[in-house]
């Protein structure tokens, strides 16, 4: 899968999606924008790096059951944090199953 920076998230037909898949990065991430689009409810985020095929299973959370407020965004923007192995991990994020967040990943 080719790097893409633009998603859009949507809790009812895809809960759990890769956002970069190994080997897309030819750089580290900068920043994460993550912006909930609902009107009034509050968007569950978690957002987390994995290893394909570890024994044990290696996941790690960047944000974990995050609550993120109506028509609020948050930024990730650690790059210690965002400059992991893209050649070992992915990077997965998951929603509600009634969230929609937009995602943006800067480069």
């Amino acid at each position: 899968m080719a790097f893409e920076p633009y998603h859009n998230i949507v809790g009812s037909t895809a809960q759990e999606v890769e956002l970069v898949g190994i080997g897309d990065l030819r750089s580290s991430i900068k920043s994460v924008h993550l912006n909930n689009v609902h009107s009034s409810n509050a968007a569950t985020i978690s957002l987390y790096i994995y290893k394909p095929g570890s024994k044990p299973q290696e996941l790690y959370f960047l944000l974990k059951d995050y609550s993120l407020s109506a028509k609020s965004f948050l930024v990730l923007d650690d790059a210690f944090v965002l400059n992991f192995n893209n050649r070992v991990y992915s990077l997965f994020i998951e929603v509600g199953s009634s969230d929609t967040v937009d995602v943006i990943l800067g480069k």
